[in-house]
């Protein structure tokens, strides 16, 4: 993926459900440099994939992926995962992401973007809102502890 300007928000108080949508209302409401345009993709930002698979319907804080932020989401390598529901609900979302990673040799390095692609401007039943999580991984390598053989 190509480098993103963001906009990030402060860190959430998520204790349970009820609360997600008040610190989403909160994010999408609070003053920020710049002025969150709610036109653009909001989502939840994890601190890891072990936050994300511990607790995958509480993101650590909200960003919008505004072009104007003065955040960034790094270019490089992502896994990229779909899944529908509610805001919060990522399903077993973060346990597939987990396994295809093992499977394929990835190793997780950097925050998880869960963005909120259709929500409820476009989708009546929040039940079909559709969630992109993309985590920054890197590609194992194998190494071995004998050394090459080396001609003279």
């Amino acid at each position: 993926m190509p480098e993103k300007k963001i906009i990030l928000g402060k860190n959430n108080n998520l204790t349970d459900e009820v609360n997600f949508l008040r610190e989403l209302i909160r994010f999408c409401n609070s003053v920020l440099e710049p002025r969150l345009n709610t036109s653009f993709p909001i989502g939840g930002y994890f601190e890891s994939m072990s936050a994300f698979l511990n607790e995958p319907s509480y993101p650590t804080r909200f960003f919008s992926l505004d072009p104007e932020g003065h955040d960034v989401k790094c270019a490089g390598l992502y896994l990229v995962g779909y899944t529908r529901g509610y805001y919060g609900q990522t399903n077993d979302l973060s346990k597939r992401m987990e396994m295809f990673a093992k499977k394929n040799g990835l190793i997780f390095s950097g925050p998880i973007y869960n963005t909120y692609l259709a929500d409820e401007i476009s989708i009546s039943d929040p039940t079909q809102y559709l969630l992109q999580a993309s985590a920054s991984v890197i590609e194992a390598r194998r190494v071995s502890s004998r050394r090459p053989y080396r001609r003279l």
